[in-house]
């Protein structure tokens, strides 16, 4: 592929314009959906296309085609659009200057997804619904999804970038529903990899540890105690303290959006408690968000977002670091050859802190442990609400009995100023998915954390 991509971007040089950038994609994508024990829906589809990239006179073009063939019209195409657009626009569009690499990246997997018998992966989702429902008699419906993907990316640009990247994908998501009565809860689970092929399924996301994930959920959920409603000091998990990571803070230091964001005009200045660090990390071994190279050729990094309280990072694209006159931190993602790519994170947490475990639950009197979160949402502003699927009472430091029907919510930016200790124990990543317009494959976590009273509001029985 790289040949026809090459002679496409000379095309473009030829019509004038100051970047060229084509994005290749060779690949196959299957889908599984089974409610219930009934499969209904399967679908397997080969992805070939390319996407086109042309700045002239300081504007974008983009073009998609399916049509190896008709690249140059493709490309044609793109810089009209650009040319077209250009008079528009206030200020021209910069690029911050990388150096152009030539590599191939290889993911080695043991099992292919693209190679596993359907009958296999059915059986999987079988088993793995047998398990959720012998769990408990309660549990009455599982609807469980499995994606996989597998192929190969190509990346050629006018300044000499020519990466060639394996694409490797294999995704399990229950959603199982319980009743008792007029009593009602439902719970999920998020797994995948995008360095393991099937192989991931048999030794991590096994039937019975996914399985066994959700009954628990649906049965906490059933026998909990119902919440209070109100402010009080809490510990946010792993899983809850990733989400609130992401969502409330993350995108905020995305930088196409932190000029509309909470954290506009905070570059340098202290946005936390002391010893607050979080970072958002592209090469972090292993992980989901983690690729060598960004979709435009730029190398992934660690990018600390805030330093022992201070905001001292954003997260850039080539546009964006031109812009605002920072790093290139390898942040451009696009979900396919559909999209162009855009600032997106990869592995967002929170760093350890001095405190052994118990510490971080000892002060606390009366409050909560929030374990695992079922959704949330964030905006700009800062505001957040997530639901909190697995959570406990702390009393007199340690923790009880499970609750249900609990949310939290607040304003992302206060709250971490309400940070009181935080867990120097090391904590496993959340495997979930961002929408942006487009989805990215993103890990999130962080250890416990302890905040105090006013830092998380409790919606629940008043």
């Amino acid at each position: 592929m790289f040949d026809l991509l090459e002679k496409a971007v000379e095309t473009g040089l030829g019509l004038g314009a100051s970047y060229v950038e084509l994005r290749g994609e060779d690949g196959f994508v299957e889908y599984l959906q089974m409610d219930d024990g009934r499969v209904n829906a399967l679908t397997q589809r080969i992805e070939r296309g390319v996407a086109v990239r042309v700045l002239a006179d300081g504007a974008w073009g983009f073009v998609t085609t399916g049509d190896l063939e008709s690249l140059n019209r493709a490309v044609k195409d793109a810089y009209s659009m650009a040319r077209a657009a250009a008079p528009t626009r206030k200020e021209q569009i910069s690029l911050a200057e990388t150096k152009a690499y030539q590599d191939e990246v290889e993911i080695k997997v043991e099992r292919d997804p693209r190679h596993v018998p359907v009958e296999e992966k059915v059986k999987y989702m079988l088993d793995t619904t047998d398990v959720i429902r012998g769990f408990d008699p309660r549990i009455t419906a599982v609807t469980f999804r499995v994606r996989t993907a597998s192929g190969k990316k190509y990346l050629v640009t006018s300044e000499g970038t020519r990466i060639q990247s394996d694409v490797m994908l294999v995704w399990s998501y229950p959603w199982a529903t319980g009743r008792e009565g007029d009593r009602l809860s439902s719970a999920r689970f998020e797994d995948a990899s995008t360095h393991q092929g099937w192989e991931y399924m048999e030794t991590v996301a096994t039937p019975e540890a996914i399985g066994r994930a959700v009954g628990k959920l649906v049965k906490l959920q059933l026998e909990g105690v119902a919440a209070k409603g109100g402010s009080f000091p809490c510990v946010l998990g792993p899983r809850v303290i990733g989400v609130l990571a992401h969502e409330a803070l993350g995108h905020l230091a995305e930088a196409d959006l932190t000029v509309n964001s909470a954290f506009n005009g905070k570059l340098k200045s202290i946005v936390a408690a002391g010893g607050v660090t979080m970072v958002d990390d592209g090469r972090d071994p292993g992980n989901i968000g983690t690729t060598k190279y960004d979709d435009e050729g730029v190398p992934t990094s660690r990018v600390e977002l805030i330093k022992d309280s201070v905001l001292t990072e954003l997260l850039t694209n080539r546009e964006y670091a031109a812009k605002l006159g920072l790093r290139l931190t390898g942040n451009a993602r696009a979900q396919s050859y559909l999209y162009p790519p855009i600032i997106r994170m990869r592995n967002t947490f929170f760093e350890p802190g001095d405190y052994a475990d118990e510490e971080v639950f000892e002060d606390i009197d009366f409050g909560y442990y929030c374990a695992d979160f079922r959704g949330g949402q964030a905006q700009m502003n800062a505001s957040f609400q997530v639901g909190i699927q697995e959570a406990y009472e702390i009393v007199e430091g340690e923790i009880g009995g499970a609750v249900t029907d609990l949310s939290i919510s607040g304003i992302a930016t206060d709250s971490l100023f309400k940070i009181e200790a935080i867990s120097k124990e090391e904590f496993p990543f959340e495997a979930g998915r961002c929408g942006k317009g487009q989805e990215a494959f993103c890990a999130s976590g962080g250890p416990n954390i302890r905040f105090g009273k006013g830092g998380i509001t409790f919606g629940g029985v008043s």
